[in-house]
């Protein structure tokens, strides 16, 4: 025991050192410290003097009542000797115990005589412990400026009293005896309250006083040696009642005290955040002009700025007062940093109705409150809360925040789609590759919008909250577009027939001249105007569409949806039953707990997610990739619109060539010049396919030249050359006007993989070009201008072509010898039979 006291004397020395000499420049308040020492204890000799005088006379009063019970004890043991010795121990019969005896009157005025004894006594004891009360508390007060170890010790009896003392009446004992000390029990309790609340006002004051010396809580000041000196006292004052509160939370726990007033946090960093409290206050939270909303930057800054100011003065002085206490382990910046954290939440909640009422604000305060989150994490490791989650959690403030967003989105891009240009190219220009989108007005708007509703919400912590707002502010836009695009091509598709032009009130150049060509060449170029720019219309929808499409492709690459992906694509794996995680938005708005736990759970990383399944579907899909498959079929949609749309407005101005009536005559066609029918269809041609060559990728603007070789094909073969009868001389014209529409077809392919793909076109109308030029018999010589074409005559080969009881595969065998692969040999035999200068006995 003496050693163990030995040790506690020599640790309290140590404490009192470093409390008070924290440097050697302190060792010159040595004097000062002595005359505080020798008044204090001049003071302690009054209170003893004091004490011992009160005692003495409770002594006397306590010997006269110790008196006074034993002369009264005396008579009772003679009156008791009188009853025994007046009848035989055995013979009780003699007792009168009767109502009214002597016997009973004695024994109700020893029982009288005993309560006043025990009420006597509870009474003392009562005094004793209230006049305790009243000295600690008196000796807390008068101590307080002059000697801490006093208070200290003062504030220590205090809890052992209540200890002691103010539970009594909360234990399962008597009515009588609780009755008795309920009083007591609750004047104990708010008197301890009482002093205590005012010993921590009192220590915490003087922190405050000390840490105003040090310019708290902006830069600190630590050329002072004495403001050092009394914040260290101070500090360690505050460390020591935090220190003892924690040791009687039982004791205040079974009393229901709360001294603590639901703080977690050691009472010195406490009294410390106090200081920027009332700072955040007074700048954000009144009627200043720095109050504002939104504006989540000013506050959140000026939070930054103070722990960028004190931050090394917690961990290389604060902390250092730590360790040299129990609580060595206590991380000063971390707890500081929990402390501050409620000024924050304060602050949120005062612009909350703000924030409600107008949401579009909140995306700012998202970003804001994500970057004061990572420079906590990151600059000062915070192990903390995240206040951006704790903010987001607010189901009302994050409803505003989507409606805002969905709304704003939305009549933006109505504003734009409403512009007469919207759907106009916003670059102009021929250096632009045409196997890149040209964005028009609208989708751009719509591009822009989603990536910056993206920007918003990417550093929203939770995957579902992201969902949410991807289901709901995002998809919408692009669903818009495609409704508005569709409801164009529609109304398109239902009037297309008004402006592809019809030809056939036009009038033809015929063989005995032209007739009004001024009249006929103005109304041709009107309506070739007109079509160019209903061609313009369909070719500024398809790159709308491709233009977001491609950049839907380009989204299921970043990051920010790569995570959320592969958080439906766990949802969906967690689930099973063949779910697919595709099918994600079907309930995004009814997601439970479960959900949310799963949606957010970071454990595995996006690639392993999607690669732990198996699943090639699942790895090459994505979270646009319903989006980007409804845009591409639309694109295909008016891909095949503009197909018909060049293939009917083609065709129809080939009426003319159709309806031509001299081929048959045998007139001078050597002239090396395309039909006069078909002079004016080949130039608005080549400037239609030209434009499409310009601004369509190379896979779709292959399709259409495809598509409109067949159709010319088929409208050559069938309408033209198998309808009308030939000369040699017609059909070399034929050869020369099938020439030329290949050429406008190979040099309206720019690139050279078009002319690759246009070289095979017309190919059936060439083949009968060349029956229809095929010369009679070999001694005719064709003339030098002739197509090389078929080598053998009509006669070598006809007989066998036109023989009707000729089995079709050994024909189609002499055909494919010949060079013609593509016609039928139903065909064949039409041309050979529509030749004038070919006589053939026996009919086809």
């Amino acid at each position: 025991m003496l050693e163990s006291g030995t040790v506690e004397a020599q640790e309290s020395v140590k404490q009192f050192l470093n409390g008070h000499f924290t440097t050697l420049e302190s060792l010159e308040l040595v004097n000062e410290l002595l005359r505080d020492e020798e008044e204090t204890n001049a003071l302690l000799e009054e209170e003893l003097k004091a004490a011992q005088k009160t005692t003495q006379a409770l002594h006397q009063e306590a010997s006269v009542i110790a008196e006074n019970v034993r002369a009264e004890s005396l008579r009772l043991i003679d009156i008791h000797s009188k009853i025994v010795g007046s009848s035989a121990d055995d013979d009780v019969s003699a007792w009168q115990f009767r109502e009214g005896t002597e016997i009973m009157d004695l024994m109700a005025t020893l029982a009288a005589e005993l309560q006043g004894y025990e009420r006597l006594k509870r009474s003392k004891e009562y005094i004793d412990i209230v006049v305790d009360v009243e000295h600690t508390a008196d000796q807390a007060k008068k101590d307080l400026p002059l000697n801490k170890q006093s208070v200290l010790a003062a504030c220590a009896h205090a809890f052992e009293i209540l200890k002691t003392h103010g539970t009594q009446d909360l234990k399962e004992r008597s009515s009588t005896a609780r009755q008795t000390e309920s009083h007591l029990g609750k004047y104990i309790r708010q008197s301890v309250q009482q002093i205590w609340e005012h010993v921590e006002t009192a220590a915490g004051d003087a922190l405050n006083k000390s840490l105003v010396k040090l310019g708290w809580p902006a830069k600190l000041n630590m050329s002072s040696t004495s403001a050092v000196v009394d914040f260290d006292a101070q500090f360690s004052t505050l460390m020591s009642l935090d220190h003892m509160l924690r040791g009687a939370e039982e004791t205040l726990d079974q009393c229901c005290i709360d001294l603590q007033r639901g703080r977690a946090s050691p009472l010195p960093l406490e009294y410390m955040a106090r200081a920027v409290d009332i700072r955040m206050r007074y700048h954000f939270e009144t009627a200043r002009e720095t109050n504002r909303a939104d504006k989540p930057e000013w506050w959140l800054s000026q939070v930054l700025a103070t722990l960028q100011n004190i931050v090394p003065f917690l961990e290389a002085h604060v902390q250092w007062l730590y360790d040299g206490t129990a609580s060595k382990h206590l991380d000063v910046r971390n707890e500081f940093i929990q402390l501050l954290l409620p000024i924050i939440r304060r602050k949120l909640a005062h612009d909350r109705s703000e924030y409600l009422r107008t949401g579009i604000i909140i995306p700012n305060v998202v970003r804001e409150l994500a970057d004061f989150d990572h420079t906590l994490q990151q600059v000062y490791f915070f192990e903390g809360s995240s206040v951006l989650s704790e903010f987001l959690a607010d189901g009302a403030v994050f409803d505003a925040w989507v409606e805002a967003e969905r709304s704003a989105a939305i009549s933006s891009y109505m504003n734009t789609v409403a512009e007469p240009g919207a759907f106009d190219p916003v670059y102009e220009g021929d250096d632009l590759d045409p196997d890149d989108p040209r964005p028009t007005l609208v989708s751009e708007k719509v591009v822009l919008l989603v990536e910056d509703i993206a920007e918003r919400y990417a550093m929203v912590p939770s995957r579902m909250l992201q969902l949410q707002l991807l289901s709901t502010t995002q998809f919408p836009i692009v669903i818009a577009l495609v409704e508005d695009v569709e409801a164009e091509i529609d109304e398109f598709s239902r009037v297309s027939l008004a402006f592809i032009r019809n030809t056939a009130g036009l009038p033809s150049v015929g063989a005995a001249g032209v007739t009004s060509t001024t009249t006929a060449m103005a109304k041709t170029a009107s309506a070739q105007s007109t079509f160019v720019s209903q061609l313009g219309r369909l070719i500024s929808w398809y790159q709308t569409v491709w233009h977001v499409e491609e950049s839907a492709r380009e989204w299921n690459n970043s990051t920010v949806y790569v995570d959320m992906w592969a958080a439906v694509c766990k949802r969906a794996q967690a689930i099973g039953k063949g779910t697919d995680p595709r099918d994600w938005r079907e309930n995004c708005d009814c997601w439970s707990i479960q959900d949310r736990r799963l949606l957010d759970d970071e454990t595995e990383s996006a690639a392993d997610v999607i690669s732990s399944h198996g699943n090639e579907d699942w790895l090459d899909g994505g979270i646009w990739e319903r989006s980007t498959k409804t845009l591409g079929d639309l694109k295909q949609r008016i891909l095949e619109l503009v197909c018909r749309a060049i293939n009917k407005e083609t065709i129809d101005q080939m009426r003319s060539y159709r309806k031509k009536n001299n081929w048959e005559t045998d007139g001078s066609f050597e002239d090396n010049r395309v039909s006069a029918e078909l002079s004016n269809v080949l130039p608005e041609l080549s400037l239609s396919l030209s434009s499409l060559s310009n601004t369509l990728p190379y896979a779709a603007f292959v399709r259409i030249t495809r598509a409109l070789g067949n159709e010319l094909d088929t409208f050559l073969v069938e309408r033209v050359a198998c309808a009308h009868r030939f000369s040699i001389h017609s059909g070399r014209q034929f050869c020369r006007d099938i020439d030329a529409l290949s050429r406008v077809l190979l040099s309206s392919a720019a690139r050279t993989a078009f002319k690759t793909a246009a070289r095979h076109s017309l190919q059936k109308a060439r083949e009968c070009g060349e029956i229809l030029s095929c010369v009679v018999d070999s001694t005719a010589s064709p003339p030098s201008s002739a197509s090389p074409g078929i080598s053998l005559s009509l006669e070598e080969w006809g007989p066998a072509v036109m023989d009707v009881a000729a089995d079709d595969q050994e024909t189609a065998l002499v055909l494919n010898k010949l060079g013609i692969k593509h016609l039928s040999v139903k065909q064949v035999r039409r041309l050979v039979g529509n030749r004038l200068d070919y006589a053939q006995s026996t009919t086809p």
